[in-house]
């Protein structure tokens, strides 16, 4: 009887050490948390691109953190994106017209992405990626409006709407996490 008490005792501790292992295993599989985030994504594949560039998010444990690493990429994209118009000087004179509005939009999308992750009200992160987006829009106007549609500012700004649309996506889902 009392060698059967001790095998009942050694298949529990060992059942026990098995599922433990398997729990420390399932919370440490990489890009969990980024696979699951980005299969809600409107587009899947630019969000996994975004976020696994950033090593943070191999084995992050939640949605703020994700939501950090978008946009930080994304105030990196901007930025390079108006140095990039900073630099071109010459070119068809619709281009060069735009670019004066555009760089002056894209100081603000820089601003707004760097500034909404300090906002009091998580809503307003969200808000501020926004309009974020409105002045990326509002370059592509200005480039329409000049005839410059087809030229590189379209194929920068299309990037930059990309990563607008990511941020505002995660940070709202970020924000009714927070809620819940």
């Amino acid at each position: 009887m009392h060698s059967m008490s001790l095998s009942k005792i050694v298949l529990v501790y060992a059942f026990s050490v098995v599922s433990v292992i398997a729990m420390l295993n399932a919370e440490h599989v990489p890009y969990k948390l980024v696979d699951n985030v980005c299969k809600k994504q409107r587009n899947k594949q630019f969000c996994l691109e975004v976020l696994k560039s950033d090593a943070r998010s191999k084995f992050a444990k939640d949605i703020t953190t994700l939501t950090k690493i978008a946009i930080d990429v994304a105030t990196k994209n901007s930025t390079a994106t108006r140095d990039y118009f900073l630099g071109v000087k010459t070119g068809p004179p619709a281009v060069l017209k735009s670019l004066k509005d555009c760089i002056g939009l894209y100081n603000n999308v820089i601003v707004n992405f760097k500034n909404c992750l300090n906002e009091g009200e998580c809503s307003l992160i969200g808000y501020d990626i926004h309009i974020a987006g409105d002045d990326v829009r509002g370059c592509q106007a200005i480039a329409d409006s000049n005839g410059a549609h087809d030229s590189f500012i379209t194929a920068r700004n299309d990037i930059t709407q990309e990563f607008c649309g990511l941020c505002e996506s995660m940070a709202n889902l970020m924000c009714s996490q927070t809620r819940a």
